[in-house]
């Protein structure tokens, strides 16, 4: 079964600018996932964040008080050193199905 992944950028972005990528992934928020405690509890969601070459995470210091309220728990990383602009995020929440 395909689903589609919504996201929403920017259409033009200035250098050295912080802006919001918003990415929705449906997926049906009744299904449970076996947890280390082995009792089942929400299901994970991440997402790989592909952007283009130069664009990197900005450093939290360039993140506004606002911006860092929409991202609450959700923790990014570099998928490798080398990788800047390839990001690893967990967990995405989802929309209902």
């Amino acid at each position: 079964m395909n689903k589609h992944v919504d996201i929403e950028v920017p259409q033009a972005i200035l250098p050295d600018t912080v802006f919001e990528a918003i990415v929705r992934i449906p997926y049906d928020m009744q299904l449970k996932q076996v947890l280390a405690n082995g009792k089942k509890g929400a299901l994970n969601v991440g997402v790989v964040l592909i952007l283009p070459k130069g664009f990197e995470l900005a450093l939290l210091d360039r993140i506004s008080l606002e911006m860092k309220e929409k991202i609450g728990n959700m923790y990014f990383q570099n998928y490798r050193p080398t990788k800047k602009n390839i990001l690893v995020i967990d967990p995405v929440l989802g929309k209902k199905i």
